[in-house]
């Protein structure tokens, strides 16, 4: 037996139970599917080609919205130019299915005030203003409690200013917010750090404000672009009242964050949001225009121009991530993308359990039966096939439990199936290469002899047979979608392994059993000697009658 092959032994074994250990040391698993646990899986199918660059994008808004449902260890992956969003042990199964694929837009809204969200009374006038506002715009949808007078005051009033409104409502909370908020386009840095220190006392992060802690705030249903809202700002503890959204994210035809002594956000306008934005610009100068996605205010800049030109910077206490996360928030808007939703599929927990216990059943059951016929059949030959699995389950294991950790990859029904499967091809791959050392050895060959030589005729029919399976795969994986994906990837994956396992562990192994095990008894391989066999009579015939 050569180095090289002991090398190469030693290699696979060391890889194999090496990445398991190092999988199970780490505490990694595979991420189990919506099928194997329950819950909600919704794919979702881009209506106009979609580049790599938005569908990224999409995922991590969805992901924003996933988390805000409070679900625990979501799966949100691409399958080509596809979202497949699953959500295991989702409660409000519907909500989550509205959510995930909702293509909400990019708005500019005009800043009416900037309040505390963490104090009551601020939160009290912010709400009263809004209402107040809305009453003035929409006097037909204001609530039938509200008095006659009330109302028609209010009526036509859209030029009033925010506080003018809020002290026809209620002047002593007018007072008490235009003492406490101050100036809205003045520096609020000392009010950030107040407001923070209230969060604090009061056992709340400041930086995690937003309809779970706050159902005060402007639901995503009531969102709407012709009324005015109230919505948090994101990663810092103040809360907007915003009036009705003055542009929409058409206008921006590019945005990119650079670095010039400070972070900035550079914005290039379309040709008629240029006009729509100078528009704003002249309305609202010297005061605040906020940036809203998904119901979040992403950033409230000061109009310091009443002409941009096509071209604006948007300049604050940005960082890196936040100059850029915004700048891709301008260039995409909400979802890059429309999506329509290709499929939905909801899975109780006792179904996906049933469905985990019936999947580990089966491959147990399938891997014992496979590994008894292999060791009945071929005798030591068997042990190798069985050692082969072993090594080919330990790579898979660990890879899929690294995919998922890092990836967020999930196990699905449709991929244990295809795991499953994949067990027959790789057990295929030793069927192959045995048969060629059984034909050698029927021939008058040695066993260690045969062992050697077989192998690269064996090897290629291997390559080919895998090929087939990986072209079958990668079919799938293009022209299908959902679960028929799942099973198409990971028996594509388990093809490849097999491929790595045969060449490097399985054809060393064989060379070793026969040499070192054998001892040139061919029986001990499932094989009948030479005499006994049905070749060797056939030949000394036709060697008699020539």
């Amino acid at each position: 037996m050569r180095r090289s092959q002991i090398v190469s032994l030693l290699l696979a074994i060391l890889i194999g139970f090496g990445s398991l250990a190092g999988v199970l040391a780490a505490g990694w698993a595979p991420v189990l599917g919506v099928q194997l646990q329950g819950g909600v899986e919704v794919l979702l199918r881009p209506t106009a080609p979609a580049d790599d660059e938005q569908l990224d994008r999409a995922i991590e808004i969805i992901r924003s919205r996933v988390d805000a449902l409070g679900v625990a260890e979501p799966d949100i992956t691409r399958q080509g130019e596809q979202v497949v969003v699953q959500l295991p042990g989702v409660k409000d199964k519907q909500r989550a299915v509205d959510l995930v694929g909702q293509t909400a837009e990019l708005r500019f809204r005009p800043v009416l005030l900037t309040f505390n969200p963490f104090d009551e009374v601020d939160f009290s006038g912010a709400q009263q203003l809004a209402e107040a506002y809305n009453g003035s715009l929409h006097p037909e949808a204001v609530n039938e409690s509200a008095s006659e007078a009330d109302g028609d005051e209010l009526v036509g009033e859209q030029e009033m200013t925010a506080q003018e409104l809020l002290e026809l409502i209620d002047p002593e909370a007018a007072e008490e917010l235009e003492a406490e908020a101050g100036d809205a386009v003045a520096d609020d840095t000392s009010e950030t750090a107040d407001v923070a220190d209230d969060a604090e006392a009061e056992e709340i992060d400041p930086s995690d404000i937003g309809l779970q802690q706050f159902p005060e705030f402007t639901a995503p249903e009531d969102d709407l672009a012709d009324w005015a809202v109230l919505l948090p700002g994101r990663g810092e503890p103040v809360g907007y009242v915003l009036g009705p959204a003055e542009l929409t994210g058409e206008a921006v035809a590019e945005a990119a964050a650079t670095f010039n002594n400070e972070w900035v956000v550079n914005v290039d306008l379309t040709e008629e949001g240029a006009v729509g934005f100078d528009e704003i610009a002249a309305r609202y100068f010297g005061q605040q225009v906020a940036i809203v996605l998904d119901g979040v205010v992403e950033s409230a800049p000061v109009i310091r121009a009443t002409e941009f030109g096509g071209t604006a910077v948007i300049s604050g206490t940005f960082d890196e991530d936040g100059a850029r996360d915004l700048a891709v928030a301008l260039r995409f808007g909400a979802l890059p993308v429309e999506f329509e939703q290709d499929d939905v599929r909801t899975v109780s927990a006792t179904l996906g359990e049933g469905t985990l216990r019936a999947g580990v059943i089966a491959g147990i059951v399938g891997l014992i039966l496979v590994g008894l016929y292999m060791l009945v059949y071929y005798r030591l030959l068997g042990i190798v096939a069985v050692a082969s699995l072993a090594i080919s389950g330990s790579v898979l294991w660990s890879l899929i439990s690294w995919l998922g950790e890092s990836r967020g990859l999930a196990l699905t029904l449709a991929g244990t199936t295809g795991i499953i499967v994949s067990i027959g091809v790789q057990v295929d791959s030793n069927i192959v290469y045995y048969e060629r050392i059984k034909e050698e050895v029927r021939r008058g060959r040695a066993v260690r002899s045969a062992a050697d030589a077989s192998f690269k005729g064996a090897f290629m029919t291997i390559v080919w047979a895998d090929l087939a399976s990986l072209i079958g795969a990668g079919v799938l994986y293009q022209l299908t979608s959902g679960t028929v994906r799942g099973f198409a990837l990971y028996l594509g994956l388990a093809t490849l392994i097999d491929l790595a396992v045969s060449y490097f562990f399985m054809r060393p192994l064989v060379v070793f059993i026969a040499r070192r095990l054998v001892n040139e008894e061919p029986r001990r391989l499932g094989v009948l000697p030479p005499a006994d066999s049905d070749v060797a009579p056939a030949t000394a015939t036709t060697g008699g009658t020539s």
